[in-house]
């Protein structure tokens, strides 16, 4: 087949140190490439692609030249596939439903992928356009909209190279992710300083970080060792006992979770979300309510096989698992066309 993968303009498509949503689209133009199909991957300026790219516009949010209002540039980049349709047998579009309108005049298939929950515009275009075929990363993420219905629930899928099998540990557990309201940093902190364990913290720093997590960081049982991509990623993750998760924002899917997993290390988290589907209780990680004892549940992490935690996780999230997902959902798609 000759696929389009449409990213969001976000940040540059690349192999590492690209966003979330375009490092999706990394790994799963990889795969369709190696599974013999044409990938041409449309993005921003500076982006990388296993297969043909077109960059769309001249870098990501806030780079000169590209519309204020991001919107405007994830529109303007869903636009110039939806121009070339004629070269494709299918576009599938990853920029937040936005493609949907321009689905009729385009002259190939078109899949859409939402991956955030589903704001109040990704709603009314769903509805509006309920003929386009719509994926979900999980059952959570469009349970609240009976009315809408995902053709495929298609977990993201991670690249397992990039993600090292660690099975001696060092001697703390992990936080990575954005300091916000809702992510759980003080939970992970006060259940560390109860259970007497080092905690590292990685993220970008922000106001939140500076005000209500800075105080908290004491360099010695908790630690901040800053914003980590790539081989400095997968170190981390893989050098953790655990990783806390203690979320209590509910998420459609939540992408470092497999990624600890994929280097052996269970995950603690709450039971918000998408949580459920993610972390197989028992094996790949322990779960607790919202209320309930979050220490329990890193407690009994920490006593889980590191192996069979990488193998679990590499069945149902490894890049080839979702690849080979959407390859028979494009191939449906475009034999009933």
């Amino acid at each position: 087949m000759r696929i389009a993968e449409v990213a969001s303009v976000a940040t540059p498509v690349r192999s590492e140190g690209s966003g979330s949503i375009e490092q999706v689209v990394w790994s799963l133009a990889s795969g369709l490439v190696r599974l013999g199909h044409q990938v041409t991957v449309f993005g921003a300026a500076g982006s990388e692609s296993p297969g043909a790219l077109v960059e769309t516009l001249p870098g990501p949010y806030g780079a000169p030249g590209v519309p204020e209002d991001w919107r405007v540039a994830e529109w303007v980049n869903v636009a110039r596939a939806v121009e070339r349709s004629g070269e494709f047998d299918l576009i599938h579009a990853h920029g937040y439903l936005y493609g949907l309108p321009l689905a009729g005049l385009s002259r190939s298939a078109m899949v859409h992928t939402l991956h955030v929950m589903p704001p109040p515009e990704a709603v009314t275009l769903a509805r509006l356009y309920p003929e386009q075929p719509v994926t979900a990363l999980s059952d959570y993420q469009w349970a609240a909209f009976p009315d809408v219905h995902p053709v495929a629930v298609i977990p993201n899928g991670i690249t397992p190279e990039a993600f090292t099998f660690n099975d001696r540990p060092a001697d703390y557990v992990a936080y990575l992710g954005r300091f916000a309201d809702g992510k759980g940093t003080e939970i992970a902190i006060r259940t560390a300083r109860a259970m007497g364990l080092e905690l590292r913290l990685a993220g970008w720093e922000n106001d939140y970080f500076a005000q209500e997590i800075a105080p908290l960081v004491d360099d010695d049982q908790i630690r901040y060792v800053g914003p980590l991509t790539g081989a400095d990623r997968d170190a981390f993750l893989g050098g953790a006992r655990a990783l806390l998760y203690p979320v209590t924002s509910h998420e459609p899917f939540g992408m470092v979770m497999p990624e600890a997993m994929l280097c052996g290390t269970p995950v603690a988290a709450f039971r918000v979300g998408a949580v459920t589907e993610v972390v197989d209780e028992g094996v790949t990680g322990c779960t607790v309510e919202v209320d309930g004892d979050f220490g329990g549940a890193v407690r009994k992490s920490l006593d889980l096989d590191r192996r069979v935690v990488r193998d679990v996780a590499l069945a149902s999230f490894g890049s080839e698992a979702m690849t080979g997902r959407y390859e028979a959902l494009f191939a449906s798609i475009v034999h009933r066309v």
